[in-house]
């Protein structure tokens, strides 16, 4: 018997916005790790972009200010300013360099001197409006500024200076348009390579998350593989977990632990209670019927007191019967005699043996068994333990079926399979519960009020797994409940039985 721990398969329910549950399930630890790591590659490839932009930026300006330095020392050397702004002029024409444009601004009506700028100097507007974006960046600031006009890059900064005892502001404007156009054609080859580094990042991680997560599907293979007859003896062994796992496996080790010992103590339970519960039973079926037979005195009513004690005595001993079989079987003890019998047989035999209190509401259609070959047809299993299957069916179709529809049984073949049919006209079984009508302690949603233990098709489903077949629920043609017991036939390919 396999121990569900949890469920392989999510089951799909519909909300009421019409989405299922599964679309909201949590990412696979896999995709997850895929993803963080792509992320992480990508975002450290952005913080380079930008520190590198940054650097680059610095870089430009410090080179502007290491020129104006040079210009400054120039320029006091040869005392320039004391001659006035003529020999200013005549100065800085010559220290002027390519891509360097200076001039003098004076505060008296924001007049400008300026050099005549050669063609080395790119002009991407027309020099006013250059000139004018440069004094708003360079308006109140020590250090030198960077700007954009167009597609090109510049430097500006001003040096206060006295020309001839008036106040003076010497200005400074670099272009670096070809250094920022070099930048930026590193930066597109920078983001391709993240590009490319990321996707051959991304084909790279697969197969090493895969061999990392391997554990995780060891573990889960492990835990797949713990059954009922396996909790006492089955343990995840510690020291070949990784660091990781190991508070998962003792968790589950300790899990088992406590779930054996459950089991054990429900096991010893029902085992020790059927025993106990079937001598009293008996005896309390025995002596009802003793006295039923025997007094004389006893008026209708009293004979029919009697006549429900013996069948509610016959009910219990059956249930502690079932009960025990149960039990045998949760603890691998039950043994089943496999060999080749005749179903048809097994058929008649339980039809003649409930036909008295069926009321004669039993049909047996030959079916298969009707022909020269019937006999012949041959399945292996436990003959006694068949029979006991089909009783439980019978009284389960009639305590379901209303009276006086019959119960048929029926024998079909098949190339490989035998298969016994008991069919009633109850109110059937629907689709719903025909999934789980057989696990135990459940009943279908059809019964109602009608008493029950929610064990008998338990039984016959253990059973038949026992002796390599199964048991299956059909809706019969005109309403009502098609149960059926399938056998593998003398000679055909089966489960090692003996054991359930």
């Amino acid at each position: 018997m396999r121990l569900s721990l949890w469920p392989l398969k999510s089951r799909h329910r519909t909300t009421q916005s019409g989405e299922t549950s599964s679309s909201r399930r949590p990412a696979s630890i896999r995709r997850r790790l895929l993803t963080s790591t792509l992320l992480a590659v990508l975002a450290g490839y952005g913080v380079l972009f930008l520190v590198n932009k940054s650097l680059s930026s610095q870089a430009r300006v410090q080179a502007h200010e290491q020129m104006v330095g040079r210009v400054r020392e120039q320029l006091l050397n040869g005392r320039a300013t004391h001659k006035g702004a003529a020999g200013l002029q005549q100065v800085l024409t010559q220290i002027v360099t390519p891509g360097l444009l200076v001039w003098v601004g004076l505060e008296e009506g924001k007049t400008y001197k300026l050099p005549q700028p050669d063609g080395s100097f790119a002009l991407s507007a027309p020099l006013n409006k250059l000139i004018s974006v440069a004094d708003t960046k360079a308006q109140s600031q020590a250090t030198p500024r960077e700007f954009q006009l167009g597609s090109n890059v510049y430097v500006t900064s001003s040096l206060p200076i006295q020309l001839q005892g008036s106040p003076a502001q010497l200005r400074f404007i670099e272009d670096f348009s070809v250094n920022a156009e070099q930048e930026r054609t590193a930066q597109l080859l920078l983001l391709a390579t993240a590009g490319l580094a990321t996707l051959f990042t991304g084909l790279l991680l697969r197969p090493i998350i895969r061999n990392g997560l391997r554990p995780l599907e060891t573990l889960s293979d492990r835990l797949e593989g713990v059954s009922t007859e396996s909790l006492g003896q089955q343990r995840i062994p510690l020291e070949r977990q990784p660091p990781e796992l190991v508070p998962i496996a003792s968790a589950f080790n300790a899990l088992l632990d406590r779930l054996n010992h459950s089991w054990e103590r429900q096991r010893s339970f029902v085992n020790g209670v059927s025993h106990e519960l079937r001598t009293p039973i008996t005896l309390i079926g025995g002596y009802a019927s003793r006295l039923r037979r025997g007094s004389v005195a006893l008026d209708a009513e009293q004979q029919q007191q009697l006549g429900f004690i013996e069948a509610e005595s016959q009910r219990m001993a059956h249930l502690v019967t079932d009960l025990l079989d149960l039990a045998r079987s949760d603890a691998g003890k039950l043994r089943l005699e496999i060999m080749a019998i005749d179903p048809f047989d097994c058929l008649t035999h339980v039809c003649d043996r409930l036909q008295r209190h069926a009321g004669d509401r039993l049909k047996l259609d030959p079916g298969a068994g009707s022909g020269a070959e019937g006999p012949n047809h041959l399945a292996m299993g436990d003959a006694k333990r068949l029979e006991q299957c089909l009783a439980n069916l019978i009284e389960n179709a009639l305590k379901y079926a209303p009276a006086p529809t019959p119960i048929t049984l029926r024998l079909g073949v098949t190339p490989e399979d035998l298969m016994l049919h008991v069919v009633d006209q109850g109110p059937g079984v629907s689709d719903a519960d025909k999934p789980s009508i057989f696990e135990r302690f459940k009943r279908g949603t059809s019964a109602g009020e009608t008493a029950g233990s929610g064990i008998g098709l338990a039984v016959v489903d253990t059973l038949m797994r026992g002796m390599g077949g199964s048991v299956s629920v059909a809706d019969a043609p005109g309403g009502g409940a098609d149960f059926r017991l399938t056998l593998k036939r003398s000679g055909a390919p089966a489960s090692t039985p003996g054991k359930a």
